[in-house]
C-alpha cells in the first residue's frame, strides 16, 4: 500500500556543533527541534515522541544507514501490529572489543523475554504513539533507548514484528566510545534486569544458593558432622535473595504502571 499523505517530518538537532542547525532552518516541509546541548540519542527520541501529532511514529537515524525504500514494507507491517522494527541482514561491523558486550547483552535480553530476538537494537522502526507515551519515562537518555523499548514491548506482551531491512555504510564516524559506552551497556543490563523481570533473576540466584547449601549440608550430615556454618550461610543467602527478589518484583511492577 502507498504511504498515507497525512504525515509530518520532525528532525531533532541534538546540540550539533556544526552547521546542522542552520541547514535545518532553511529546509521546508519539516519541523526542526533544537536541543541547546547534546542530551543523547534517547533524549532526542523522547523529544520527537512528545512532539509528534500522529498515531504512529517512525524512527529514522540521520547517519545514512537506513534506506527510504524500506519504509513501505515497515509501514505495511506496522499497520498490523504495535511495533514494526528493522531486522538487519548485514553482518555486524562492531569493533572486536565491543562484540563480547553485545553478545552478553543479547543473551541477557533473550533470557529476560524468553525468546530469541532477531534484532535487539535496530533504530529503524514504527511504533504506535500511545504505547510510546505510556513508556517514554522509562527510556534512557543514551544510545540504549532502542534496546530498552524493544525489551519493554516484548516483555509486556505487545505485538512486535521484525521486518528485513538493508543497511548502508554509515555516513561519518560512530560516536560510541568503547569504555564509557561499555560501562553504560553493563549498567543497561543491570537496569533491564531490575526493571523487567527481577524475580526471574533472583530466583535463579536463590536456587543456586539453596542447591549448594543442601549439597554441602548433606555431605556433612552423612559424615555425622551435623550442619556446617557454610551450609547455614548458603541457606540464609538463598532465603534473603528470594525475599529481595520478591521486593524488587513489586517495585518493578509499580514503576511500569506508574504512568499508565
Amino acid at each position: 500500500p502507498s504511504i498515507t499523505p497525512d504525515w509530518e517530518v520532525l528532525v531533532v538537532n541534538d546540540g550539533s556543533s556544526d552547521e546542522t542547525g542552520e541547514v535545518l532552518t532553511r529546509c521546508k516541509g519539516i519541523t526542526a527541534i533544537h536541543h541547546p546541548v547534546n542530551r543523547g540519542y534517547g533524549a532526542s527520541l523522547k523529544t520527537g515522541i512528545r512532539s509528534a501529532q500522529y498515531d504512529r511514529v517512525l524512527f529514522y537515524d540521520a547517519d545514512g544507514q537506513f534506506r527510504r525504500e524500506d519504509i513501505p514494507a515497515l509501514y505495511e507491517a506496522a499497520m498490523e501490529c504495535d511495533m514494526a522494527t528493522g531486522k538487519r541482514s548485514k553482518a555486524s561491523d562492531a569493533p572486536l572489543l565491543r562484540r563480547p558486550g553485545k553478545k552478553i547483552l543479547s543473551w541477557t535480553a533473550n533470557y529476560l523475554v524468553g525468546q530469541k530476538i532477531p534484532d535487539l537494537n535496530c533504530g529503524f522502526r514504527i511504533v504506535k504513539r500511545e504505547i510510546l507515551l505510556r513508556y517514554v519515562h522509562l527510556l534512557p537518555q543514551g544510545f540504549s533507548a532502542s534496546t530498552t523499548l524493544t525489551l519493554l514491548l516484548l516483555k509486556e506482551g505487545f505485538d512486535v514484528k521484525f521486518v528485513p531491512v538493508t543497511i548502508e555504510r554509515r555516513v561519518g564516524t560512530s560516536t560510541v566510545n568503547i569504555f564509557s559506552d561499555g560501562f553504560e551497556t553493563l549498567m543497561l543490563i543491570v537496569r533491564l534486569v531490575t526493571l523487567l523481570d527481577p524475580l526471574r533473576v533472583f530466583l535463579t540466584a536463590s536456587g543456586f544458593f539453596f542447591v549448594i547449601g543442601l549439597a554441602w549440608g548433606l555431605r556433612y550430615y552423612l559424615q555425622g558432622r551435623g550442619i556446617s556454618i557454610a551450609t547455614l550461610f548458603m541457606l540464609i543467602s538463598g532465603t534473603l535473595t528470594f525475599l529481595i527478589g520478591l521486593l524488587a518484583d513489586q517495585v518493578s511492577a509499580l514503576r511500569r504502571e506508574y504512568h499508565r
